[in-house]
C-alpha cells in the first residue's frame, strides 16, 4: 500500500524574520511543482501587475488574505495541501514579523518538520534564533535550514558554510539531532524544486526532496527533542528521594 493511501500525512512550517523569503519559497515550490491552480496563478498575475513587477510575484500564491497583499507581509497563517507519490503535506507559512510571533507559534505547533529561512546576505538574525527556540519549545523534531538569496552573495561557498557552522552550534544547544542545511535561491528556484548548476559544490538535497525523502512521518512525541535548561546545557532528570 502506498504512502498516500495509507494516509502517512507530514507536516510542515516555514519559519524565520520577515523577509528572508519564507513565502516565495512556498510558491516557488507549489508553482515548479504545478500545484497552483490555473484561477489561482492568474489572480497572482494580476496582483503582481499593480504591484508594478514584470512576472510573478509568488509569495503572493500564500499570502491571502486582502491585508497581506496590500502590505506584501505575512500576517495570518496560510495553509497549503499537497502531495507527492510517497506522501500528502500539511504546509504552514507563518509570519515572520514579532508582533506576529503568536500565529507562528500556531503553525508550528503541529509541525513536523521546521524550514526555516535565513538570508544569506543578512546573516542569522535575531528572529531566525527565535523561531528556532519556539521549534525546540514546541518539539519540532526535524529542522531543515534554508539559507536563502545566496544570489545575492554569488553563490559563496564560505559564506553558507559560515552560516551552517553557526547555526548548527546553535541548533545543538536547543537539542535539535537531525538538522538540514540547504542553498537556495527562492525568487530564481535554485536548489527548490529543481538541482541548481550554481552551487557544484553543494551535494546535498534539494528542499522537495529533502522533505520527502529524508525524515519519516513518526508521531511527534516520538521525535522530541531534549530540552535545553536555562544556562544553554541540557538538563538532568531529577532523582527521586
Amino acid at each position: 500500500m502506498s504512502a498516500i493511501a495509507s494516509g502517512e500525512v507530514v507536516r510542515l512550517c516555514t519559519m524565520g524574520s520577515v523577509d528572508d523569503g519564507k513565502s516565495t519559497l512556498i510558491g516557488r515550490l507549489l508553482h515548479d511543482r504545478k500545484l497552483v491552480l490555473d484561477d489561482q496563478l492568474a489572480a497572482v498575475r494580476d496582483a503582481s501587475a499593480r504591484r508594478g513587477w514584470d512576472g510573478l510575484d509568488l509569495s503572493l500564491i500564500t499570502d491571502g488574505l486582502r491585508a497581506e497583499r496590500e502590505q506584501g507581509i505575512t500576517i495570518d497563517v496560510a495553509y497549503r495541501y499537497f502531495a507527492t507519490p510517497r506522501r500528502r503535506f500539511i504546509l504552514a507559512d507563518t509570519p515572520g514579523h514579532v508582533q506576529y510571533t503568536r500565529n507562528t507559534v500556531t503553525g508550528a505547533s503541529t509541525a513536523q518538520v521546521a524550514l526555516l529561512l535565513v538570508d544569506a546576505e543578512r546573516g542569522i538574525g535575531e528572529q531566525a534564533r527565535r523561531h528556532a527556540f519556539v521549534a525546540s519549545l514546541l518539539g519540532v523534531p526535524h529542522l531543515a535550514v534554508c539559507v536563502n538569496k545566496m544570489d545575492k552573495v554569488d553563490w559563496d561557498e564560505e559564506r553558507f558554510v559560515a552560516i551552517r557552522e553557526r547555526l548548527s552550534r546553535f541548533a545543538a544547544l536547543l537539542g535539535f539531532r537531525d538538522v538540514a542545511f540547504i542553498p537556495l535561491s527562492a525568487l530564481h528556484g535554485d536548489n527548490v524544486a529543481e538541482r541548481s548548476r550554481r552551487t557544484p559544490w553543494y551535494d546535498g538535497r534539494r528542499v522537495c526532496s529533502a522533505w520527502a525523502m529524508r525524515w519519516s512521518c513518526f508521531p511527534r512525541a516520538c521525535r522530541r527533542p531534549s530540552r535545553p535548561s536555562r544556562t544553554g546545557c541540557r538538563s538532568r532528570p531529577r532523582s527521586r528521594r
